[in-house]
């Protein structure tokens, strides 16, 4: 099933280069990237799918600060996480930060999440193109590091200093003498489905960027629920001590952060029983034990999440004729 699963989403990567790389087809801004400045969305958008890499133009997007600077986004479609990404336009200044990176751009609107180094002059703000706003360090940049481009910058408070080009996750290494290439590196990783945004000194084109091999780690799996008990996934079960005859109970999947399904199946004394998705994503399903003759029924549930795991349970309930009233066993006799 993983097989099947990387391969689906290797397709569907493929399908979205496809679809984002014809010049002009291009109807809605790139949602990798929010608005900032100039921009509505990414000027830039590169696609990381298992196999290979692509980049995409918004020809509809200039610089964001209408001069020499790009909004890039990057989407993994891949299997695993984007730890760092290599980049190079021979001939340009790709990495040549000069103090108007997407938190200095000059112009509203302004990206959410930039602010200024801690223990900047009061009434620093940020926008105007300085040095004076970025988003904090991500947790794997060095401490004491200082970003090409931000040597007069403040430092913040593990000494790093920012140019204000970074992402929300990101920061930049390896830059070549030229500036003509370099890596950019993400922390946390970039998932499988997920993407983010930074900027760069603008290429020419998108086919002017070559885009090296990723540096790539498999996905931590998130830790699974149980099935049952006060954490479990399924819930609304009554106990299955007492007989249940004439009963009607309905079974709900609980949400859980990081986990998504995909499908859930519901079997009653081994026949299925449909099951309801609502709008959010959660799955729940109706079990009736009316009318069942006196015995022992089991339930299984199985749960499928978007990642190929799969959480199962089984409860056995029974379920018990009616006790005649004394009055009525008389009158049979």
């Amino acid at each position: 099933m993983r097989g099947s699963m990387r391969a689906r989403a290797a397709l569907v990567g493929i399908l979205i280069a496809a679809a984002i790389a014809v010049p002009g087809a291009q109807a809605q801004p790139f949602a990798q990237c929010p608005p900032v400045d100039a921009d509505k969305g990414c000027q830039f958008l590169v696609a990381i799918t298992s196999a290979g890499p692509s980049v995409a133009q918004d020809t509809a997007q200039p610089p964001y600060e209408t001069s020499d600077d790009s909004l890039i986004g990057v989407q993994n479609s891949s299997a695993n996480s984007i730890t760092a990404l290599p980049l190079a336009a021979p001939g340009t200044s790709l990495f040549g930060f000069e103090a108007d990176g997407i938190c200095d751009p000059g112009t509203a609107p302004l990206l959410p999440g930039c602010v200024p180094v801690p223990g900047s002059p009061p009434g620093t703000t940020c926008g105007p193109q300085s040095l004076a706003c970025s988003f904090p360090p991500p947790p794997s940049e060095p401490a004491n590091y200082t970003e090409a481009g931000a040597s007069t910058s403040l430092p913040w408070p593990n000494g790093d200093r920012q140019n204000g080009y970074e992402g929300p996750t990101s920061w930049f290494s390896g830059i070549a003498t030229d500036t003509s290439g370099g890596t950019v590196n993400f922390s946390p990783a970039i998932p499988p489905g997920g993407s983010t945004y930074f900027s760069l000194e603008a290429p020419p084109s998108a086919a002017a960027i070559m885009v090296g091999t990723p540096t790539t780690t498999a996905p931590t799996p998130a830790k699974l629920p149980p099935a049952f008990g006060p954490k479990g996934v399924i819930r609304g079960l009554p106990p299955t001590r007492v007989c249940l005859s004439k009963r009607h109970f309905v079974i709900h999947i609980r949400r859980y952060p990081g986990i998504s399904y995909v499908e859930a199946i519901v079997f009653l004394n081994h026949h299925t029983v449909g099951t309801v998705k609502s709008r959010g994503g959660q799955f729940s399903a109706a079990i009736n034990l009316r009318g069942l003759p006196a015995g022992t029924f089991p339930v299984k549930m199985t749960v499928i999440t978007t990642t190929g795991s799969i959480i199962s349970g089984t409860r056995t309930y029974h379920t018990c004729r009616r006790k005649l009233p004394p009055s009525e066993g008389r009158a049979r006799l």
